[in-house]
């Protein structure tokens, strides 16, 4: 174990020395944290249809309300049976929002009047924090939805009176409503009948005129997803420094790869293997050190995070556990990679040439939520989704061990495969 340690100490001190190894170990992703941060939350482009779930607590009052929201070609909606679970899919990262009717929504035209100035907006819309782009255009879909209903009562003269009898009896049980508020809505409910009665020729017509009443208050209210216990805004940091430590890790298996070929065509490779020392010491030796620069690169982005840019973390054993996988994923592929080829610039650019798409198809750089379903499974291939995800998991979303073991598992998988399939290849090549 002695002879092991010798070699991955070696091998980071090689690093260290390395400046372009290191830019693309710290330097590169560090950018891309605070590049994507700084614009987070721009627009995107077209996209596939966003997945909602809806918990409805208004007791059947919402179902047109939740069916016209669904018509929409930008929504896939479907119901959760608790609060608790509609908000837990959009923290697991299942699901980009969820919309919670509460008991005392109103659907039509009266859900906006008579609203006393403390009362909670009737709908309340959770968007997963690193889907930022979406929440406008998801917030619009469900207002225009609230105000379709009231286009349709509207032009409903029976459905209308209905409403303003209801809302008649709602002012008539509200003692505390200052005099003048009163005044006013009854001036809105006298004026909304005549209207009413002028085109239903079986109601009798209203002598009193009307009058009109500003709209309330905001009928959408934006809810926070995650269990963040400081009381303080989040930092978009935190949503992109989990893809920038999956960066640095990347970089250190690239890095590692190409002094690993670096080494053999040298010849240092060689006196190794004539020395008292095995071949599965060096590879023992120069996995460690791939795994141990990966943790470091890691705790320096982090500590950045943290101390510079307000990056919190939730779980912190289990983002140990989560960078630990990781980091033995990513130093499986460095051994894949590095019998790319037999030359340095061979394994260099196809090292890219398998990292980039893997980065781009598993949320390195094109969101998740972005992808057409088909490229959505395909992402189960990558690497980076699953290290992704289980950062994610003790930085914000607060899931538990139970939650991220799959992933972690997925990463253990994944580094032992590659790493003995790498081996096997090195073996055969060294003889």
């Amino acid at each position: 174990m002695r002879a092991v340690w010798t070699l991955a100490i070696k091998d980071l001190r090689l690093l260290v020395r390395d400046r372009v190894s290191l830019f693309w170990v710290l330097a590169f992703p560090l950018l891309l944290a605070l590049f994507f941060g700084s614009m987070f939350g721009g627009d995107e482009g077209e996209r596939a249809a966003m997945k909602v779930v809806a918990f409805d607590e208004s007791g059947g009052a919402a179902q047109a309300f939740l069916a016209r929201l669904g018509e929409s070609d930008a929504i896939e909606i479907d119901t959760a049976p608790s609060l608790q679970e509609a908000r837990d899919r959009v923290r697991r990262g299942e699901r980009v929002a969820f919309v919670h009717v509460r008991p005392d929504f109103s659907d039509g035209s009266f859900a906006m009047f008579g609203r006393p100035a403390d009362a909670r907006a009737p709908v309340a819309l959770g968007v997963d924090p690193a889907r930022t782009a979406e929440r406008g255009l998801l917030q619009g879909l469900v207002t225009q939805a609230l105000f379709s209903g009231m286009t349709e009562s509207l032009g409903d003269p029976s459905r209308m009176l209905d409403q303003t009898r209801k809302v008649r009896a709602q002012l008539a049980d509200a003692p505390e409503l200052a005099p003048q508020r009163r005044r006013s809505l009854e001036t809105l409910m006298d004026a909304l009948d005549q209207v009413s009665r002028s085109n239903d020729p079986s109601e009798p017509a209203s002598e009193d005129a009307g009058g009109a009443v500003p709209m309330g208050e905001a009928l959408v209210e934006s809810v926070p997803v995650d269990r963040d216990r400081s009381g303080k805004p989040r930092s978009p940091y935190e949503v992109t420094f989990p893809s920038s430590i999956v960066w640095g890790l990347m970089g250190c298996a690239t890095a590692f790869a190409t002094t690993l070929v670096r080494e053999r065509r040298a010849g240092t490779m060689f006196r190794l293997r004539v020395s008292p020392l095995s071949l599965a010491h060096v590879l023992a030796g120069k996995g460690l050190a791939c795994m141990l620069a990966g943790l470091g690169a890691s705790a320096v982005l982090l500590a950045i995070g943290v101390i510079a840019l307000g990056v919190r973390v939730v779980d912190p054993l289990l983002l140990g556990l989560s960078l630990v996988a990781a980091s033995a994923c990513f130093c499986g592929l460095m051994m894949v990679m590095s019998v790319l080829g037999r030359t340095e610039s061979a394994v260099a650019g196809g090292s890219w040439v398998v990292m980039m798409p893997l980065a781009m198809i598993g949320g390195g750089m094109i969101p998740l939520i972005a992808m057409p379903p088909w490229l959505l499974t395909a992402s189960n291939a990558s690497p980076f989704k699953w290290a992704i995800f289980a950062i994610e998991g003790a930085v914000w979303r607060d899931l538990t061990l139970a939650e991220v073991l799959p992933s972690l598992l997925v990463l253990l998988a994944i580094a032992v495969g590659l790493f003995a399939l790498g081996v096997t290849i090195l073996r055969r090549r060294e003889g």
